[in-house]
């Protein structure tokens, strides 16, 4: 009679376990279907923003034997997409990793994290740049921000740059363009490491001090060499592109540092 009783009780025991093995399951499926459904929401989003606001030909421009006097042809339309979202400042072409979106200048800290460029709650947020640099892009370190998407979208194309061939893919092309309304921006990679959420690199630069020790400290944490003949005692702007890496909630980060190399005045 004990025996059956152990038994019985095993047996209730295991049923409870299954029982909880199944709704694990089963709340993993729903959340990945609900990110799945939020990863489409923000695509379609950014894609009919980029069909409705951006025309030109991006292609125009890279391959000139003079980049001194030429850069990729996006027109976007700044009075419309300010029209959609007042926080609207620049739109950001990264060719090497097939990034274009429009970067919005956040209020408050962490405004855009889960916000889509017009206004939507989702996981995909907005290309966004922090409260303590320059939406003109004329300090002397700004930083902006996007989430690594799994499926490469935002940020999430990025993490070819560190992966295998990465090094020859910035080598090939390491501009960075900004479109702001009135000029274009053309920034080259010359660093890019992963870091902590708390580490030095998102400290803000406000005196030619402390943009040494910030290059110093950049020099240190490399995972690549500074581009041969590469020389910033003239300290240009910097501007840093910087998004999650590893698992969800490590902290840690990987950063993409980049220099003003050219500025052209906007074609009308």
């Amino acid at each position: 009679m004990e025996k059956k009783k152990e038994k019985g009780i095993l047996w209730f025991i295991k049923g409870i376990v299954i029982l909880i093995l199944l709704g694990v399951v089963v709340y993993e499926t729903v959340m990945i279907c609900k990110d799945q459904e939020e990863y489409h929401i923000s695509e379609e989003e950014y894609d009919e923003i980029r069909e409705t606001y951006v025309k030109g030909d991006a292609s125009i421009g890279l391959d000139d034997e003079d980049r001194e006097t030429s850069y990729p042809d996006l027109q976007v339309d700044f009075d419309e997409l300010r029209e959609v979202n007042s926080d609207f400042i620049a739109w950001l072409y990264f060719p090497a990793v097939d990034v274009s979106y429009p970067v919005v200048k956040e209020q408050s800290i962490d405004q855009y994290l889960y916000l889509t460029f017009e206004g939507v709650h989702n996981k995909a947020g907005c290309i966004f740049m922090d409260v303590l640099s320059h939406e003109d892009f004329s300090g002397p370190s700004d930083m902006i921000f996007g989430h690594n998407m799994k499926n490469g979208s935002m940020f999430g194309s990025l993490k070819a740059i560190y992966k295998k061939g990465g090094e020859d893919l910035i080598a090939d092309n390491p501009h960075i363009y900004i479109y702001t309304r009135d000029k274009v921006i053309e920034y080259n990679i010359f660093a890019y490491y992963t870091t902590a959420a708390d580490s030095y690199s998102y400290t803000e630069v406000t005196s030619d001090d402390e943009y040494d020790d910030y290059i110093s400290y950049i020099k240190r944490s490399t995972m690549v060499d500074f581009p041969e003949g590469l020389s910033l005692e003239e300290r240009p702007a910097l501007l840093t592109l910087s998004t999650c890496a590893g698992q969800a909630g490590s902290g840690r980060r990987f950063v993409v540092h980049t220099y003003k190399n050219h500025e052209w005045e906007m074609k009308k």
